[in-house]
């Protein structure tokens, strides 16, 4: 199947191709229901509107110790996607498998079967939301998951130890939620819900605002034309306009990976050097998120690898996980207000 994979990646180049996501999800069909094992809660509600569900992947074994957590927030380009992929077997792989998305289900699947509770959720899509809207459902399932994920129907999670992922623009979402809201806490008050670290996958952190079927998406989250003022409601755009001293910035307390697939297209590309670049000029002491490329990858295909024998961006992420749950025992102290 590599051999499929690489020959289609590299055909397509720095496009996404959805025959990879086809071939992957063909083999999610096959690996998930003998390789992953966990209980799965679905269409849980955190919200009000229909698209406002979440589904838990936790681990089969039990545990006395309480769980890390990865929430993991899926792409679409602000109008399409869902936590249930190409029949149910992707995104499952995040979590466990055999959904209606072999994707969805095998990243659940897949950090379940490592002992790591994963939920996976829906957000409102555009014409259904407009900005900060993304931002405000990320909310809304962090204060679910900080409520509910200890209790035993729910895998047992850790509260205080939740790791955010977000491919594409999930992660754009993530980052909204994240950004502005350091923006109107003045005090710098702690994050809360808890966060022990971000994961951004392939996240567009602006946006190249001229071709026609972006313009529309756009014009229709960021409720304007004005590339100027989305641009300054974009990742990067918060992040320019916080305090140098904003904790968020601060990897050693807050935690973030970005992680870019080789053959990830330009846009992503550019706007993820252009936020890496204005986060090291804020971030205290000029100190960098860490930043990983994927090899041989674009940008649907990587996330798809995960729970294959190419198994590099899973490792990747549960390295994160365990490195940032194992030392999340910092909280925000009045001396950190004092910056």
């Amino acid at each position: 199947m590599q051999s499929e994979i690489l020959e289609a990646v590299e055909q397509n180049g720095t496009t996404w191709a959805p025959a990879v996501a086809e071939i992957y999800g063909r083999r999610h069909q096959v690996l998930n229901p003998t390789k992953y094992h966990a209980v799965v809660k679905e269409n849980i509600s955190y919200g009000p509107h229909e698209r406002n569900v979440l589904d838990v992947y936790s681990p089969t074994e039990a545990s006395i110790a309480p769980r890390p957590v990865i929430v993991y927030v899926h792409g679409g380009n602000l109008v399409a996607g869902d936590k249930v992929w190409y029949k149910g077997s992707l995104y499952a792989n995040v979590g466990r498998y055999y959904h209606c998305n072999p994707m969805l289900l095998t990243t659940g699947n897949y950090f379940a079967s490592h002992g790591i509770v994963a939920v996976i959720i829906n957000y409102r899509l555009v014409p259904n939301v407009a900005y900060p809207g993304g931002g405000d459902d990320i909310q809304m399932a962090r204060e679910w998951v900080y409520h509910n994920i200890s209790k035993q129907q729910s895998g047992n999670g850790d509260p205080e130890k939740v790791v955010l992922v977000g491919s594409s623009v999930g992660g754009l979402h993530i980052a909204t939620n994240v950004y502005l809201a350091d923006h109107s806490n003045v005090n710098y008050k702690p994050v809360f819900p808890p966060i022990a670290g971000i994961v951004y996958l392939s996240t567009p952190f602006s946006f190249d605002t001229t071709p026609e079927d972006r313009q529309t998406a756009l014009r229709a989250y960021y409720e304007t034309e004005d590339a100027k003022e989305i641009y300054e409601h974009s990742p990067v755009g918060l992040i320019e306009a916080l305090s140098a001293s904003s904790l968020v910035l601060d990897p050693r307390k807050f935690p973030c990976l970005i992680v870019l697939a080789q053959y990830d297209p330009k846009e992503i590309q550019d706007s993820t050097f252009s936020f890496i670049e204005e986060y090291r000029r804020k971030s205290p002491q000029g100190i960098l998120p860490e930043f990983v490329v994927v090899a041989g990858h674009n940008h649907i295909s990587h996330i798809c690898s995960i729970g294959t024998e190419d198994d590099v961006l899973g490792r990747i992420l549960r390295e994160f996980v365990g490195k940032v749950c194992s030392r999340f025992t910092w909280k925000y102290k009045s001396t950190d207000l004092d910056a």
